[in-house]
């Protein structure tokens, strides 16, 4: 003879479930269907690569060169807060154009390369160019990059004004 979950053997009276219990279950359907949404929709959204790395055109070769780009895109200035670099100037690069999705149109690339200047600077410094072109519009910044010490050196006037928003505005 088997038992039935539902009664109780000693007093043989029906079990009651929760409220708690029967809430979840009348649910659930409403609870599986939200979950796969999120997934299904907004998961793969979130694990997309920023829309900057999307736009690069130019792969670096090296391990050093990707570590030299990677110290410069994630540098948070001198207090390590606030945002990076790679965002302020994708914020730049959105707030010089309001009306349109600029990286989002053909015309527009993104050039990254990173040269070895240890003949110029010394052993582990590494030059970062990285060159925005719309249809109407070039901007290119230089920076010269130890991947030693995580240090950042601007070159150009476009990456001095970069580095002051980040040291000075968060």
């Amino acid at each position: 003879m088997t038992k039935d979950p539902k009664f109780n053997n000693e007093d043989k009276k029906p079990k009651k479930e929760s409220d708690l219990i029967k809430f979840f279950k009348k649910r659930s359907f409403i609870y599986l269907l939200c979950a796969v949404m999120f997934v299904v929709f907004f998961v793969p959204e979130m694990m997309q690569p920023s829309e900057l790395d999307q736009k690069i055109t130019e792969i670096l070769d090296s391990d050093d060169e990707n570590h030299a780009w990677s110290i410069l895109k994630s540098y948070k200035g001198t207090d390590d807060k606030g945002s990076t670099l790679g965002e302020i100037i994708m914020i730049q690069i959105e707030n010089a154009y309001p009306s349109e999705k600029i990286l989002k149109h053909h015309d527009t690339s993104i050039e990254i390369s990173a040269l070895d200047a240890q003949e110029e600077q010394g052993s582990g410094f590494y030059q970062v160019h990285f060159s925005f072109k719309t249809y109407d519009n070039a901007k290119d910044y230089l920076w010269y990059v130890n991947i030693q010490t995580d240090e950042i050196i601007p070159l150009n006037d476009g990456a001095r004004k970069m580095m002051n928003i980040i040291n000075n505005y968060d």
